[in-house]
């Protein structure tokens, strides 16, 4: 049988920092409900079958205490980003209170992948 077989590719976004640099780019906090459709066919264009979503959900207090308070974590840290501030260390997403509009907002994001023709994935 001649052709060669198609596997599903997954494009991974790191949801909390692509968030951020969008907000940076506009001047003003953008969240999950504001990324247009465009954006989510540029990713169908560009061969992707399915989009995987980091860190959707708000980090909490503990999650937050533990990854700033990590002296390992900390030197690791500062040898990327030598002007390092706690706001730069937001926490792990695995530490993670869901709240009712980022549910509403990753729910609503789903529906609208699921109407077209691509697949969405969020994680936590």
């Amino acid at each position: 049988m001649a052709g060669s077989v198609r596997y599903p590719t997954l494009f991974q976004i790191n949801t909390r920092v692509w968030l951020e640099r969008r907000s940076r780019e506009a001047g003003k906090r953008i969240t999950m409900a504001e990324i247009d459709d465009a954006t989510l066919d540029s990713f169908a264009e560009r061969g992707f079958d399915w989009v995987w979503l980091l860190s959707v959900w708000q980090t909490g207090a503990a999650g937050r205490a533990v990854s700033r308070n990590n002296p390992q974590w900390r030197a690791e840290f500062q040898t990327v980003l030598p002007d390092l501030t706690e706001d730069d260390i937001p926490g792990s997403a695995l530490q993670s209170p869901r709240t009712r509009s980022t549910k509403r907002s990753v729910a609503r994001r789903r529906w609208r992948s699921s109407a077209r023709s691509w697949r969405g994935a969020a994680s936590s």
